[in-house]
């Protein structure tokens, strides 16, 4: 119930911010909103699972951290799909390779296959049945072990750490 109200009262501060106009109203227009909105994913984010606020609060630095690296990533990317494009002569293997991933909760699952979809240059086609490995494309896939590793290390650390 506490995750329930913390994520309202975050939509309804983003609904001010999002209208332009910071006030009551506008608040619970956007916390009634939030609570229609949040429904739906109830069984997805466990938010009838009893967390204290002090847990919830010592996890919006470890999601500073994870937003932080996933801009720094979709720009890297960006420019390394620009360069591709951009040459007279594309030299790319693209390809699919299967990652897999030490969690099997579906929030974290879904920030990691989400994550990959977002960095450009890769899309994450498909989840294994026993939920223990995403299949990628990459438009350049000459090193699969470097992509690979890249993935498991570096950006499944941050999602772990942040929704686990």
């Amino acid at each position: 119930m506490k995750q329930y109200v913390i994520y309202s009262v975050t939509l309804g501060a983003t609904w001010c911010f999002l209208h332009g106009a910071i006030n009551l109203p506008n608040f619970l227009i956007g916390l009634v909103l939030g609570l229609l909105v949040i429904r739906p994913f109830k069984e997805l984010y466990d938010i009838d699972k009893q967390t204290s606020y002090r847990n919830i609060i010592f996890r919006i630095p470890k999601l500073v951290r994870y937003f932080s690296m996933l801009i720094v990533e979709i720009i890297k990317a960006s420019i390394v799909v620009a360069k591709i494009v951009l040459q007279p002569k594309i030299d790319i293997h693209p390809g699919i390779i299967a990652v897999p991933v030490r969690t099997t909760k579906d929030l974290s699952i879904t920030a990691i296959a989400n994550t990959i979809t977002l960095t450009p240059g890769t899309l994450t086609i498909d989840v294994s049945n026993d939920r223990s490995a995403l299949y990628i494309h990459s438009i350049d896939v000459s090193d699969p072990k470097e992509l690979r590793d890249s993935i498991r290390d570096d950006l499944e650390e941050y999602v772990l750490e942040a929704f686990e």
